[in-house]
């Protein structure tokens, strides 16, 4: 299982770094993708359990909010998500449709294409493609140091009732880790923060932004397992070797997206 997560992270950063270097269209459609298939994932859950939110407007929605972070910066991604709110609300008025089917509709906007579509703001910060990447490479660090400690000297559960596999040992390495692998390529001569800010303050935003992404990180992956467990199944999808779906690839990205988006925008 280590060895499909560290090249399911091997593979996934090239392409990642490819569409980074296509430019904010092509970039924004990777996460259009990802938004897209994770929705699907998640809804493919619900209807499991006989369930019905509204497929056609998740997705859609998914791809109009990130459609909307892209055309229209912070402001384009609250407009979107609103429409996409209304046109929710009133196919359940029109449909007299289920509440609960309509909360879970919101649930794929707001926990998906919501939380992803900070990645597309970010991108368009100062140097937000740095940005975007260093969060993918805190969360990956973040996931296979949790993953590899909690496996070998892991004895206290953390969160026993949601993920049994899941330590406190793997935690705590899953919060040092991106610090500081962050916090050492923060001092890179080719990235341009030393050059701007001097070593010792570079240093200390490298070690806050990875420590901020070892919190949320591990959050992201509790809330999905907990989803997970109770729609009675083991992964959302097979396309990932050792992970499963885009979603169980993702989970920790959906929360990371936010705070590494809100961390660069302090810092640049």
């Amino acid at each position: 299982m280590l060895r499909e997560r560290v090249i399911s992270a091997l593979v996934g950063v090239p392409v990642i770094v490819l569409f980074l270097l296509l430019g904010r269209y092509f970039f924004a459609f990777l996460v259009a993708a990802i938004v897209v298939v994770s929705i699907d994932e998640l809804y493919s859950m619900f209807l499991l359990r006989d369930l019905k939110p509204n497929v056609i407007i998740g997705v859609a929605g998914g791809i109009a909010i990130v459609a909307g972070a892209l055309l229209g910066s912070a402001t384009g991604l609250v407009l979107a998500l609103s429409l996409a709110v209304i046109v929710t609300l009133v196919w359940q008025i029109l449909t007299q449709g289920s509440v609960v089917n309509t909360g879970l509709t919101f649930i794929g906007l707001v926990y998906i294409a919501f939380s992803l579509s900070h990645m597309v703001l970010q991108y368009d910060l100062n140097d937000g493609r740095i940005g975007v990447l260093l969060v993918f490479v805190g969360t990956w660090a973040s996931d296979i140091a949790a993953y590899s400690i909690g496996r070998a000297i892991g004895k206290r559960k953390l969160a026993p009732t949601i993920s049994a596999n899941k330590t406190v040992e793997g935690g705590i390495a899953g919060l040092v880790t991106p610090a500081i692998v962050l916090g050492g390529l923060f001092l890179l001569p080719w990235l341009p923060f030393v050059a701007k800010q001097g070593i010792p303050l570079t240093l200390i935003e490298g070690i806050g932004m990875g420590l901020v992404i070892g919190f949320a990180a591990p959050i992201g992956d509790l809330v999905e397992s907990r989803i997970k467990r109770e729609m009675r199944v083991k992964d959302t999808g097979t396309i990932i070797p050792g992970h499963g779906g885009f979603l169980d690839r993702f989970d920790s990205v959906i929360f990371t997206a936010i705070v590494g988006y809100y961390f660069w925008l302090v810092i640049t």
